[in-house]
């Protein structure tokens, strides 16, 4: 009889254990859960707010930047002519050509074209293969004053090889004097006629031009390497 007491203590007991489970698995987790999910929805919220905020902050760049772009289109525009205007492109090339003291060997226009395949627009592009002699220093001289010409023309490739020396000698790594290069240039002008609607077909191309440019006497040794 003296454990009765003790054992209706401990059935007490766990039946406080287990009313408290029971609480527990019909109060208190169905409440955590809610709030885990709350706090996933809030975090979601949140990630949403910080998206919207970068993409305001974006647009805003886009309109502080609109008239710098619209400069830069405008001044673009400006170096892209009506008509191809070829013999004012030649001209131009033969300055580069001086400035660069490469000597020029051809300048082989193609028929116009329409803009690549997949882009919109309403301009044409003039194909242009240009060749010349020059030094590594001269072909990047040149291609710097092409690429800043007045008329916008697009390098899309550029190969070379060294030029052989006439007697068959090769020159001599440590003479100071840099190997002659033989240069050949991909390149595209652009011109947006104002009557595209209504335009007639396309002209001719042009035949080769060999604008009539010397080169000082410079010939080369060192190694060279694609720019």
């Amino acid at each position: 009889m003296a454990n009765q007491p003790r054992n209706i203590l401990i059935i007490g007991i766990l039946l406080l254990i287990a009313l408290a489970v029971g609480l527990y698995f019909l109060l208190f987790s169905p409440l955590l859960e809610r709030m885990d999910q709350a706090d996933t929805e809030r975090s979601d919220k949140m990630a949403q707010v910080e998206q919207l905020q970068q993409q305001v902050q974006e647009l805003k760049q886009i309109r502080d930047n609109a008239p710098e772009v619209e400069r830069q289109i405008l001044e673009l525009s400006k170096r892209i002519p009506s008509q191809p205007e070829i013999p004012s492109l030649v001209v131009q090339i033969e300055e580069v050509s001086g400035a660069s003291d490469v000597t020029q060997l051809l300048l082989q226009p193609e028929a116009p074209t329409g803009p690549p395949e997949g882009t919109s627009g309403d301009f044409s592009r003039v194909p242009i293969t240009m060749s010349f002699e020059g030094t590594y220093d001269q072909m990047q001289d040149f291609l710097f004053r092409t690429r800043n010409l007045a008329r916008l023309v697009t390098v899309n490739e550029v190969t070379y090889e060294p030029v052989e020396p006439e007697d068959g000698a090769e020159p001599s790594a440590t003479s100071g004097v840099e190997r002659l290069l033989q240069v050949e240039l991909q390149t595209e002008v652009y011109f947006q006629p104002s009557d595209t609607p209504n335009r007639q077909a396309a002209p001719e191309a042009p035949a080769p031009v060999e604008p009539d440019v010397e080169l000082t006497e410079e010939e080369t040794s060192r190694g060279v390497t694609d720019e």
